[in-house]
């Protein structure tokens, strides 16, 4: 039917290319009217908006596809029957649609092409499928068995490997790699092409681990020890987390599976506290919300802000880290709900599996609803208005929000006091530690008669500025310096009024997490090595990181070892073997352990001049290699006192002196006379010490299997 409306149109229009034009645009309406109305066209191809995201609809028991800026549903595709009404998980990697039903075990692939279900497979419940970088992974978390399978035929692909269960929540790396963490051992493991890879330690065996992959690296948040440590090629980078971490009970804190950039949000169920890890610099920002004990999921993060979804209230938790304020939730469902929250593509998505509605958020915390039951929707129900965190868990008797104080956009995290009341303690205190200083962020008190700001608990050596803080528009921040990096210090911020007689008063915020005036150091730079008589001299600047840092020194060569230092260099004195030496510095503070440098060099030892001796009237001979047979490179003959340079020493095979027995031996010495370079018996050489030993450091030991041909 739609050929022959083509042809007809085609006819029409043939006589200018303008027309042909209009013909073709009305011949592609009549095609995505067939595919919307049900016309019907043979094997169509559905081009799907390239920024969306795919959602479950359990209650409709379908699919659907959301064109992320317009917050318009662009496809639809039903589930199989045997999936109506469970609950269904939606992983998606590009083309790769996977839908797995979370009752029964059963995944399907989704070929968005054709808004169809393709391949169906059981890979049984309580089984993990992620997707992620082209490639696709099965975890079985009780049994420990981790397997690559084909995202299209859901087909194994290689070996399956093994490791100590119970597994955590796995994830994908920018190159496809999957990691594990496995609690058993503290350590994260990585599988790829069916092989595991070395295990990379990330806490104390039998930790809470969490596992981030944050912009494509993992990094593994171990509750249990208060750490974070990002998993990078060369070295892992470990930072300390405030103690109120390990109060996370059961489990361990909140932690997204992935985020676009570096910032990693952790929330500490029970205690509200929210921290916020860069995982580039390994600092971190830590505050305490004063959130409703309700029920929350990993937080999200934006830009900016940072989304803590709220399955009580069935809303988003809006703070801005850089503000250190709330802004107003962002409404998803308005009842009780389970959400799913992610991010993709620069978007922040929000759904309600079980329901119509769900949300999309750019990055100017611009949101929208979405109605996923319906291709266009106008507006959308009235919503009750959801308490602002420290506002208590019901909204106004009215129901109606509360009258706007300040803003819109940024309402204050409580409600002022009555006239006469006292002021509201200062809220949202925060902390993030600096090199050798604290910072301290708080909002300001809500109310009448305030005189200004003070900190509260600086002990004994700290110094604070500025002294006291006015009332006026802020900054509202407090620097600290001072302090020791093994020491975590808390904070109070406390408002100073006048109460109805004009008394002076106080009044002081809650304690702050706790923080260091140090971070996690960086990586040491102008990484050196040298080959002196006193052994290897290794070198090296430190980064900034504040407080006392010390350095564990290794190395792997001819000879291998470690040192920890607390200085910027150090000399090995039992280094002095010729060779490839490789040296890594990783730096370590109270705030945690720094990603290390790394150099590989050829150590040559120092020269020296040392007379011949014993070749009296008697000839020496300078052989190639350390080796009476080898060939002869020169004779020396009755020069004893003669100067030569000596590079090195080295046991070779052994020798026997036609005459003296006393001389026999199988150290060799390498020489230059006269232009001449090659290996003598070590007697013909009067160097320091033992002439049948080895004098290091000050004569280092030649580079094995070293063959030396004559000069000219």
């Amino acid at each position: 039917m739609i050929r022959i409306v083509r042809v007809a149109i085609l006819r029409l229009f043939r006589r200018d290319r303008l027309t042909g034009q209009v013909a073709v645009g009305l011949v592609g309406v009549l095609v995505i009217a067939a595919a919307v109305y049900g016309v019907g066209v043979a094997s169509a191809q559905y081009r799907l908006a390239d920024v969306g995201a795919w959602l479950t609809a359990k209650s409709k028991g379908i699919v659907v596809h959301v064109n992320g800026p317009a917050a318009k549903v662009d496809g639809k595709a039903g589930v199989i029957p045997q999936m109506r009404g469970h609950n269904v998980k939606v992983v998606q990697d590009g083309a790769t649609v996977l839908i797995i039903d979370l009752d029964t075990g059963v995944v399907s692939r989704l070929d968005p092409s054709q808004l169809s279900i393709g391949q169906s497979r059981s890979l049984g419940r309580g089984i993990q499928v992620l997707a992620g970088a082209g490639k696709a992974y099965t975890v079985d978390s009780v049994k420990g068995v981790v397997q690559e399978i084909d995202p299209v035929g859901l087909t194994p692909v290689g070996a399956s490997a093994t490791l100590p269960p119970v597994l955590g929540q796995a994830g994908i790396d920018g190159k496809g790699t999957l990691w594990v963490p496995v609690s058993q051992k503290g350590e994260v493991s990585a599988f790829r092409d069916g092989a595991l890879q070395p295990p990379v330690r990330v806490g104390a065996p039998g930790g809470d681990l969490a596992l981030t992959v944050a912009a494509g690296d993992p990094v593994v948040t171990d509750s249990t020890a208060a750490t974070a440590t990002v998993v990078r090629s060369g070295s892992p980078l470990t930072i300390s987390l405030p103690t109120t971490v390990r109060r996370a009970g059961r489990g361990g804190v909140l932690a997204p599976a992935q985020t676009d950039g570096r910032i990693v949000p952790l929330l500490v169920p029970g205690t509200g506290s929210l921290v916020t890890v860069d995982t580039d610099t390994g600092r971190y920002s830590s505050t305490r919300l004063p959130m409703p004990r309700h029920r929350y999921r990993p937080p999200q993060v934006l830009g900016a802000k940072v989304y803590i979804p709220d399955e009580t209230a069935g809303a988003l938790i809006v703070y801005d880290s850089a503000a250190n304020r709330f802004e107003r939730p962002i409404a998803v469902t308005n009842r009780p709900a389970r959400l799913d929250v992610f991010v993709r593509d620069g978007l922040l998505w929000a759904n309600d599996p079980a329901g119509p509605h769900a949300v999309v958020i750019d990055r100017g915390n611009v949101h929208r609803g979405i109605n996923k039951y319906k291709d266009r929707v106008a507006g959308g129900p009235k919503r009750r208005t959801i308490p602002l965190p420290g506002d208590g868990d019901a909204p106004p008797p009215s129901g109606r929000p509360p009258a706007s104080r300040g803003t819109p956009e940024a309402p204050p995290p409580s409600r002022p006091p009555a006239p006469g009341e006292p002021p509201t303690a200062p809220g949202n205190v925060s902390v993030t530690p600096g090199a050798g200083t604290m910072r301290v962020d708080f909002q300001p008190s809500q109310g009448d008669g305030v005189i200004g700001y003070v900190l509260k608990d600086a002990a004994s050596g700290l110094s604070v500025s500025p002294s006291a803080i006015g009332p006026g528009a802020g900054p509202f921040t407090f620097t600290i310096s001072g302090g020791d990096c093994g020491t975590e210090y808390r904070f109070r911020v406390a408002v100073r009024y006048r109460d109805a007689r004009g008394r002076t008063r106080e009044l002081p915020s809650a304690a702050s997490d706790p923080v260091r005036p140090c971070v996690t150091p960086g990586t040491p730079t102008g990484l050196k090595a040298l080959a002196t008589k006193s052994g290897a001299q290794v070198s090296w600047t430190a980064a900034p990181g504040g407080g006392s840092t010390s350095y564990r020194l290794t190395w792997e060569g001819p000879v291998s070892g470690s040192r920890t230092v607390s200085t910027t260099s150090a000399t090995l004195g039992d280094v002095w073997s010729n060779g490839d030496y490789t040296f890594t510095v990783t730096p370590t503070n109270g705030a945690g352990t720094g990603a290390n440098a790394t150099i590989s060099t050829k150590l040559t030892g120092p020269t020296s001049t040392y007379a011949v001796t014993r070749n009296g009237l008697s000839n020496g001979y300078i052989r190639a290699e350390a080796n009476p047979s080898s060939t002869t490179v020169a004779t020396m003959n009755d020069n004893n006192g003669d100067s030569v340079t000596v590079h090195c020493k080295e046991q070779g095979l052994s020798y026997e002196h036609s005459r003296d027995p006393n001389l026999d031996g199988d150290m060799y010495t390498n020489i230059t006379w006269k232009g001449y370079r090659g290996y003598v018996v070590s007697y013909l050489v009067n160097t320091p010490g033992d002439w049948k030993g080895f004098n290091g450091p000050a004569i280092w030991k030649c580079e094995p299997s070293v063959t030396l041909q004559p000069s000219n």
